[in-house]
């Protein structure tokens, strides 16, 4: 059985835990969900469209790399994620990494991200950051994540179950 997003075949169903399926398509979901709520003349379609198509393009991506990471196929990961980053954020890990909690803070509310864009780049770092290793730069990266989990809240008005738990697991990565 091949999971399928849109025409695009991510991989086998055997390949990819139920679990990292799951995730995926929590962040799909939520996304349909904040476009079926918009109604209307021809401008919100287009908006909705346009929602639900970001849906499903970033569920795709999280399903691949989520794959790519349950293989421990590491260089591939890393290849991924870097052009991901490049194409969809305009930047790279390195530069992601390099700035501090507040320049990244300043960064991601000074562009434009969409909800979708903004949860993607939250579960991919999230992601990239697993397993987390009593490193700095696995704290930094993590309080990173929390940014973008804060200005989804503050925001966007945007919780999930997802990255409610997510938050605990980070609060107690730091007890």
């Amino acid at each position: 059985m091949v999971v399928a997003v849109g025409a695009e075949a991510v991989a086998s169903a055997a390949e990819i835990p139920a679990v990292v399926v799951a995730s995926a398509v929590s962040v799909a979901a939520t996304s349909a969900a904040a476009a079926a709520a918009v109604a209307g003349n021809s401008d919100t379609m287009f908006q909705k469209d346009f929602m639900l198509n970001e849906a499903r393009k970033f569920t795709a991506l999280l399903a691949k790399l989520m794959g790519l990471k349950a293989e421990d196929n590491y260089a591939e990961f890393d290849h991924q994620l870097s052009d991901i980053l490049k194409k969809e954020y305009d930047t790279d890990l390195e530069n992601l990494s390099t700035l501090s909690e507040a320049e990244f803070s300043a960064r991601i509310q000074s562009e434009t991200y969409s909800l979708e864009k903004l949860n993607a780049l939250s579960q991919v770092l999230y992601m990239f950051a697993e397993p987390f290793k009593h490193d700095e730069e696995t704290q930094l990266l993590l309080k990173k994540v929390l940014s973008i989990f804060d200005l989804l809240e503050q925001k966007h008005h945007y919780e999930s179950f997802d990255n409610i738990d997510k938050r605990k697991t980070i609060y107690k990565y730091y007890e």
